[in-house]
């Protein structure tokens, strides 16, 4: 399996940031900062029902989110970066229809490091989709030791921890998306005039499934073969680092995805619109049901690089 691409989703719900590299501490249990932070709809009483000092899974409902507010999301464009200077963690969020990022003025620029920003943050998407929210972190302390993501049953697959990486297979994507052409072609179809406006094919991207790592070289499916088996990275030495022999960093991939009304809508091809995703797949792919991607835990030994361009090794069970 070769990494194609990396992601990174610092604020649940949120666009992701593709990266090249990332570095894995011992013990952090995902990527830096992936889904640490969250906006979470506050109670009748007007507070949040969550513990920053004892945080617990919460299903997703309880957010705003790409499956509370698909559409509202995909209107924005963010962006989130780590100041290694002075530790500030930067959220900047563009309007998507705002093309000229590099010059415009942002609607929201926070440092979700500190209190302050988190609070301008909450107000912001409070204004924004009319109910009050709160920016909650799931640790302040250094450590990533929770994270708001994956479904109740993959918390359970990985005795209660709730962190994980996310892997999708871009060759099963493809494959998805050549089978429901006739559906896509129906969203994307409108005549214009009395003319036809097909175009030849219609692909989804893999990044509507919101992976950590999107991988290639791997047979259709295939990633659901690799269930309750490690796999282990191989570095690509053409790129820069160091070269000495170390403990390959290796995960153990726990369970299927499901899928659900969160990635109906990609802001990437708004000319899609709305696509039940999960009734096409168990339509069309009734052996997996509404599945894909697969979710992986780090094995507790791991500290490391991964970087686009490397590869996974399935771990043979004799390597043991």
């Amino acid at each position: 399996m070769h990494i194609r691409s990396l992601y990174r989703y610092a604020v649940k719900g949120l666009s992701g940031d593709s990266i090249e590299t990332v570095t894995l501490q011992e013990g952090d249990g995902t990527f830096e900062d992936d889904r640490r932070f969250a906006l979470m709809y506050a109670n009748s009483s007007g507070d949040e029902d969550f513990d920053e000092d004892n945080p617990q899974w919460l299903h997703k409902d309880n957010f705003l989110c790409a499956f509370t507010a698909p559409e509202l999301l995909a209107t924005l464009r963010s962006e989130y970066n780590v100041e290694s200077v002075d530790g500030r963690r930067l959220l900047t969020v563009w309007n998507r229809n705002d093309k000229t990022e590099s010059s415009s003025t942002p609607l929201l620029l926070a440092d979700l490091a500190c209190q302050a920003g988190r609070d301008e943050t909450s107000k912001f998407f409070s204004e924004l989709c009319g109910k009050k929210v709160v920016c909650v972190c799931a640790s302040d302390s250094g450590k990533h030791t929770h994270q708001f993501g994956n479904t109740s049953s993959g918390v359970k697959n990985n005795e209660g921890d709730t962190r994980t990486i996310h892997i999708v297979n871009s060759n099963t994507v493809k494959q998805l998306s050549d089978v429901i052409q006739h559906e896509l072609q129906q969203q994307y179809n409108l005549e214009i005039d009395g003319s036809d406006n097909r175009i030849e094919s219609i692909q989804l991207n893999p990044t509507r499934f919101r992976p950590n790592v999107v991988v290639d070289g791997l047979d259709p499916w295939s990633e659901f073969d690799l269930i309750g088996k490690s796999i282990e990275v191989i570095p690509n030495r053409g790129h820069d680092g160091d070269d000495t022999e170390s403990t390959p960093i290796r995960f153990r991939i726990t369970s299927r995805t499901v899928r659900c009304a969160g990635i109906g809508v990609d802001p990437l091809q708004p000319e899609l619109k709305t696509l039940d995703i999960a009734k096409l797949l168990t339509k069309h792919f009734p052996q997996h049901g509404p599945y894909l991607g697969v979710y992986a835990v780090m094995e507790d030994r791991n500290f490391g690089e991964i970087c686009v361009g490397d590869t996974f090794r399935v771990v043979d069970e004799s390597d043991e």
